[in-house]
């Protein structure tokens, strides 16, 4: 099974989701930093500490994105299944490399 990588104007539009993306969680992240300690609101704590691990995610699919290789497996480099750039546009692994990271 040959696996298209995403054409330019495909890539544009990932490009303007995922940078508005970026600036919801940063926009939530900033609401949360007051609050998001572990001592004074747990749960704040946690969803911080969530979008930063989304904001580096997606920071990291638009340095791919400027850098040619957005769509490509971080792990193995072949091609990632649109379907799953579709749902998860800031994936870096193609879902087996990431099945494999995850039961390790």
């Amino acid at each position: 099974m040959t696996i298209e990588a995403p054409d330019s104007g495909t890539i544009a539009d990932v490009q303007r989701r995922l940078e508005r993306q970026l600036e919801e969680r940063l926009a939530v992240l900033q609401e949360l930093e007051p609050f998001a300690l572990p001592s004074v609101d747990p749960v704040a704590y946690q969803s911080a500490a969530s979008h930063r691990a989304a904001i580096e995610q997606i920071s990291a699919a638009l340095n791919r994105i400027a850098g040619g290789t957005y769509g490509q497996c971080t792990r193995c480099g072949r091609q990632i299944a649109p379907a799953r750039l579709e749902v998860l546009p800031h994936a870096a692994a193609c879902i087996e490399c990431q099945s494999h990271a995850d039961a390790a």
